[in-house]
């Protein structure tokens, strides 16, 4: 498919994101129901850097010189919503990747399908880059990955950075 935003799969995927702050609130014009973090998500790694807010619907992913935090969908997913509100650390970042992905390599070890949206690390006064990867059967040749210099700080406010998957697409 020569679509950048869409892409088919047929197998179900985890949804696991790693980034630095998550927020699980789907905007009204979308007339999505949410569910609070515990009971969608799991700590992956960094479980002392993972902040719950007080009303159970969002979690603050800390970050420091020697780890930051990730967690993991509970369930799979074969399609849905996926949001997060997402503010990058706006120090020296070069060698950090801030990401929100799904991906099903838990399943399917050696042909593993997996859709991301990274942040590329960034040192002071450069654009910031964001990269989208589609895989498919755990290749890039069955895929594509895609460079961008943003047009924005990310690092200056929240910013909503969603994946809409359905039955046919995913954008």
């Amino acid at each position: 498919m020569d679509c950048l935003c869409c892409w088919s799969v047929s197998k179900p995927l985890y949804l696991l994101l790693l980034f630095y702050f998550f927020s699980f609130t789907a905007k009204a014009a979308f007339n999505l129901s949410t569910i609070s973090f515990d009971e969608g998500y799991s700590p992956l790694f960094g479980d002392g850097n993972l902040v719950r807010s007080p009303d159970g619907r969002s979690a603050r992913l800390l970050l420091d010189r020697f780890t930051g935090a990730g967690f993991i969908s509970s369930r799979m997913y074969r399609y849905g919503f996926f949001s997060a509100n997402i503010k990058l650390p706006g120090y020296y970042t070069a060698g950090l990747c801030v990401a929100f992905y799904t991906s099903n390599a838990d399943a399917f070890k050696k042909n593993h399908d997996e859709l991301d949206i990274e942040f590329l690390g960034n040192t002071n006064g450069e654009p910031w880059r964001i990269q989208t990867n589609l895989y498919g059967n755990g290749s890039t040749g069955h895929g594509r990955e895609e460079r961008y210099r943003l047009w924005f700080d990310p690092s200056k406010e929240f910013h909503r950075y969603s994946i809409l998957w359905t039955a046919k697409n995913i954008m």
